[in-house]
């Protein structure tokens, strides 16, 4: 970990990780409520939630240009401001309509962040240990997260529904300027101007672990929306008959096995090799997300979610691995943006089928629904090579 954490520029991304989740962990348990108060129903209520990710979605592309332009550290930090920009529009937005459009325009920011901080991982850190550092950055990501939700509420009930936008437009400008002094800006290596884009950007899948790994976090993302932000709360109220709080605790014992799994996970990969860790934790994930529908018990509920968590943690941490393993340097920027491209579209479609799959076939279905692309990704994972080079 001091190794890790001795490269300023690697601790300034594992920094940013956790700081804009914090922002933005303060933002998510609200934005429902913030929708509510103007007059609108539930299902305008999730049109708020899901412009920041369509948006993110929409501008994972962009932001390959984007890096490969102005380099890592002005991305980040014009992606940070156009983030506080679009929070803060939208916490002084008047109606609805003008809130949907500024929280997406705060989306379309934070996919630029997100791809500098993955460009900046990819450059700076050796092979050898990219997955032990990946482990402290997504555990950094779940610890935003969390701290955050648990802040944005106390600040939500005692400054109002607004307050919360107004602190990550805050937070987000603090770190612009920080990220613009701190990480250097290393401008990507152009490709051919001869070949069309989209044609080098499928290239890529000609690449041996690429698709692996695109599909690993697509898969993985999938699960996170499909089963914890969709399935999970409406079962646990509906079918177990728990209360708010209640469902707040299987949250928190499922991001405490996650967040403790992280670390080994990352071991586990650097030592042992990214299929080796991707195998079972995806078998893991088939089985246990299959096994939730049928649970009656809220303990046993409880204990196959931190069961879930442990094989995300393993299953999360590979993927940005294969990635920096197979990806030539000088194609880092569009190799990520394909990659943030394929997760967020799991994490996009994934809640919506979800929800589709559980008001028309039941939840037993829709669990099983969600796990099909666990085992997608387990079956070409197999079929890859391993993209681990160990070192003598």
């Amino acid at each position: 970990m001091r190794a890790i954490m001795a490269d300023r520029s690697v601790a300034a991304i594992i920094g940013l990780a956790l700081l804009v989740n914090l922002g933005t962990g303060m933002v998510l348990p609200v934005l429902p409520l913030f929708a509510r108060s103007f007059g609108v129903d539930y299902g305008e209520a999730g049109l708020l939630v899901a412009a920041f990710y369509f948006a993110r979605l929409v501008f994972d592309l962009a932001a390959g240009p984007v890096l490969n332009r102005l380099g890592i550290g002005s991305s980040a930090a014009a992606g940070l401001l156009v983030l506080a920009a679009g929070a803060a529009m939208t916490g002084l937005s008047r109606s609805f309509l003008l809130a949907v459009i500024s929280w997406a325009v705060a989306g379309a920011g934070a996919a630029v962040v997100w791809a500098a901080m993955y460009n900046g991982l990819i450059r700076s850190v050796p092979k050898a240990r990219m997955a032990r550092t990946l482990s402290l950055f997504y555990g950094a990501f779940n610890g935003g997260i969390v701290a955050g939700g648990f802040l944005g509420g106390l600040i939500a009930a005692r400054l109002g529904l607004a307050a919360p936008f107004f602190l990550l437009a805050v937070i987000a400008v603090g770190l612009a300027v920080y990220m613009k002094a701190v990480v250097l800006d290393q401008p990507g290596q152009q490709t051919s101007t001869v070949e069309p884009q989209a044609l080098r950007a499928l290239s890529l899948f000609r690449i041996p672990g690429y698709s692996a790994a695109v599909v690993s976090l697509l898969a993985n993302l999938w699960l996170f929306g499909a089963v914890f932000s969709t399935l999970v709360p409406l079962f646990a109220r509906d079918v177990l008959g728990l209360s708010p709080f209640e469902i707040g605790v299987l949250y928190a014992v499922s991001l405490a096995a996650e967040f403790i799994a992280y670390l080994p996970a990352g071991r586990w990969a650097d030592s042992r090799g990214r299929r080796f860790t991707l195998l079972p934790a995806f078998a893991c994930l088939s089985v246990t997300v299959l096994v939730l529908g049928w649970s009656t018990n809220p303990l046993l509920f409880a204990g196959l979610l931190a069961l879930l968590g442990v094989g995300s943690a393993f299953a999360g941490v590979p993927p940005t691995a294969i990635l920096a393993d197979v990806v030539p340097a000088n194609r880092s920027a569009s190799g990520v943006a394909i990659f943030r491209f394929g997760g967020d579209l799991g994490f996009f479609l994934g809640p919506l089928i979800a929800g589709v799959a559980a008001a028309s076939v039941g939840f037993k279905a829709a669990f099983a629904i969600a796990g099909i692309p666990s085992i997608v990704a387990l079956a070409i994972v197999a079929r890859s090579r391993e993209t681990l080079i160990r070192e003598t």
